[in-house]
């Protein structure tokens, strides 16, 4: 991944023979991607693991109201997948042998949708390069899945202990840095940085049951709504979005 950027820089910074037409009355079409994959095993006595993966699309069109600023809509698709294991209970004989084990799991699924209006300013140092600075809000639906169960061995028995799905909303704000490349005239790459960003999301969900060797489902508590607010900003790669753009006229 590092070689990648470091390639695109050094082809940014170095290629300086087309035209760019960030013009007035020009239109124009883009979307970025980002993805991460992450899988974390821990060998000490828990014997725990987790596994996260993300996906985020924004396809957006926008319109220059006058040279090098526009302003736009978009529509960005998120979803991410988190699941984790935990300590196994074994469960002995009384002569001290393993009679079965149980294996706690949970996991959890988030998906969303949220139209984007952005504005966004761009300043071209060279032919084929340039910097832009993005604002945009967006207001999102999503829903969370919880499904908390464990497996009992070796029998191979799955029991489902908690399985629900709730509705989320949220809203963001973000200030972002841009990188546009243009491969042609009318055709470029972009990455987004994905620095200063503001999030509000409201949900509503039940507290985890609780696992035991006894009993793996212990009373839940009652729903609750959660509130929840975020401000940061990041310039770790992993948050960075790739994508492409096309100059319409």
């Amino acid at each position: 991944m590092k070689q990648l950027i470091f390639s695109f820089l050094f082809i940014a910074l170095f290629q300086l023979t087309a035209h760019a037409q960030y013009e007035f009355g020009t239109y124009f079409i883009d979307a970025n991607l980002n993805f991460n994959s992450s899988n974390v095993k821990i060998d000490d006595i828990t014997a725990s693991s987790s596994k996260e993966n993300f996906f985020d699309i924004n396809p957006e069109i926008g319109y220059f109201i006058q040279n090098n600023l526009a302003i736009g809509i978009g529509l960005r698709y998120s979803k991410s997948l988190n699941s984790g294991t935990y300590t196994p209970y074994k469960m002995n004989n009384i002569d001290g042998s393993l009679d079965y084990t149980l294996s706690p799991t949970t996991s959890n699924d988030f998906n969303e949708i949220a139209p984007v209006l952005f504005i966004k300013y761009f300043y071209q140092p060279t032919k084929k390069l340039s910097l832009s600075l993005k604002a945009s809000y967006s207001k999102g639906w999503g829903t969370y899945n919880l499904i908390q169960k464990y497996t009992k061995d070796p029998q191979g028995i799955e029991t489902v202990v908690l399985s629900e799905k709730h509705k989320i909303e949220s809203k963001y704000l973000f200030l972002s840095p841009e990188l546009q490349y243009l491969v042609t005239k009318k055709v470029g790459l972009q990455i987004n940085f994905n620095g200063l960003g503001y999030t509000s999301t409201t949900r509503y969900d039940n507290d985890y049951f609780y696992f035991s060797s006894y009993n793996p489902s212990l009373s839940k508590g009652s729903t609750t709504k959660r509130d929840m607010e975020s401000t940061n900003f990041s310039i770790n790669p992993e948050a960075w979005s790739f994508g492409a753009f096309v100059l319409l006229n």
